[in-house]
């Protein structure tokens, strides 16, 4: 267990921090300052799990089956040394860029109005860098405190290991126990604290979305209910005015209908000029079929021969909705990478302190704290699963990279092109104008009339 569960988990998570890197580098995930926080996490953990995996686990299975691949152990001092300072240092780091962007989603939620200005990937590139040098200066440390060690197994063989120096183990305790505080405890109370804040509020924007909505619906049913009515005393009142002047009102039904006819042909010599991003000379065939479910719903001047409906256009109300809905997305992707970190770190660091009050004289707690040291491990592991789970776009770009299809992955045109088409809905209409048709007539150019309705 203490050989092969690691083993797995390791080589399971480098893959899919591999893959995760990947398809952050991706010119869809170039944009936003969450997804530079994600990238620099999948790199920050496949640094720690390349070296837990050439340190704990090839150590492990030496002193097992004597294998001599603990390639650490017998590498030169500076190896060992620059190996342990970059151990510390990322396992630093990955736990504060989890609080870095829980920080940031919290700014999100509670001023969404400055949500341009507070996720700016310059600010996230800064906040990473500083968060890179503070852990270089917190674990400036190590350098001094390990390097190798001879030791002697009991085949009388000469063994070196890459550990503390034997003259500084008294004190290593200390180091230890800041190590503790700093990558696991203070940023477990602070991802708990914004976490539930952040819930709180989207809870709070859930009830009073909900309140609104209900609200509009209960307006929208009243106008329906008002323009039946409206419908049905003018129906009244126009079958009794026929029935009282019949030749004042067949008068009246051929105005309107030569009125009706002159506004159906304004309208085709309009539609002629709209044109969707195709370049087509009609309107985008996803668009017509809303305006048909609204015929009955928008008033309109009918008779047997046409409907004349109004255009409708893309409320501003959509467009805040897309783009509320893209940043709750983001939010829940990041609330479930930080909710991972308490919850598989919280057993780690409990039976840690036990052992510490007692010691680390009892067997049964080393036991238990192998087993925790799985769920520790499985932090650096378990990101990629959540980003495949939370995010559609995500799953998009891995088939990419399984069809072995790189040149449209990193094609930049291609992700802009796949970032509107595919996750934004949207109508683009616009007057193409007509050209000119120009004939000549004995050396003088006539130019047809733009429009043709008028004279």
């Amino acid at each position: 267990m203490s050989i092969y569960g690691p083993f797995v988990l390791t080589s399971l998570g480098i893959i899919g921090n591999i893959l995760s890197i990947l398809i952050f580098l991706s010119p869809r995930y170039r944009r936003q300052s969450s997804h530079f926080y994600l990238l620099s996490l999948a790199i920050s953990d496949l640094c720690f799990l390349c070296i837990n995996l050439i340190e704990d686990t090839f150590r492990n299975h030496n002193e097992l089956y004597q294998s001599r691949i603990n390639i650490l152990d017998h590498s030169s001092p500076i190896i060992c040394i620059f190996v342990q300072y970059a151990r510390n240092t990322t396992r630093l780091l990955s736990s504060w860029i989890v609080v870095s962007f829980t920080i940031e989603r919290l700014l999100v939620v509670y001023y969404p109005l400055k949500r341009v200005i507070i996720c700016r990937r310059k600010i996230a590139r800064l906040v990473v860098l500083s968060l890179f040098i503070m852990s270089l200066l917190i674990n400036i440390n190590v350098p001094f405190h390990y390097g190798i060690i001879n030791l002697s197994n009991h085949f009388e063989i000469e063994e070196t290991i890459c550990d503390i120096l034997p003259q500084y183990r008294s004190i290593y305790m200390r180091f230890a126990i800041s190590a503790m505080v700093t990558v696991y405890l203070l940023p477990m109370c602070i991802i708990s604290l914004v976490n539930m804040l952040i819930c709180s509020k989207l809870w709070r924007k859930s009830l009073l979305t909900e309140k609104d909505e209900n609200h509009e619906i209960f307006k929208q049913r009243q106008k329906i209910n008002n323009s039946r009515r409206l419908g049905s005393l003018l129906g009244s009142f126009s079958r009794s005015h026929l029935s009282k002047t019949p030749s004042n009102a067949i008068n009246r039904v051929q105005q309107c209908q030569t009125l009706r006819l002159s506004a159906l042909n304004k309208c085709q010599s309009i539609g002629s000029l709209i044109t969707s991003d195709a370049n087509t000379t009609q309107v985008n065939s996803n668009f017509w079929p809303d305006r048909r479910q609204n015929h009955s719903n928008s008033h309109s001047i009918s008779n047997p021969s046409f409907t004349y409906t109004a255009h409708t256009k893309q409320s501003p109300t959509c467009v805040k909705n897309y783009i509320q809905s893209r940043a709750n997305r983001v939010t829940v992707t990041l609330l479930l990478v930080s909710c991972s970190f308490l919850l598989l770190n919280s057993p780690y660091c409990v039976v840690w302190l036990a052992n510490y009050v007692h010691g680390f004289r009892i067997a049964a707690l080393k036991s238990i704290k192998e087993l925790t040291e799985l769920f520790m491990l499985t932090n650096f592991c378990i990101n990629f699963l959540l980003y495949c789970a939370s995010g559609k776009v995500f799953r998009n770009e891995l088939m990419y990279i399984l069809r072995c299809q790189w040149k449209e992955l990193y094609n930049r045109n291609e992700g802009d092109r796949r970032g509107s088409y595919k996750s934004r809905p949207q109508y683009n209409i616009q007057l193409q104008e007509s050209q000119i048709k120009r004939r000549t007539t004995n050396g003088v150019v006539k130019k047809q009339n733009y429009y043709p309705f008028k004279n």
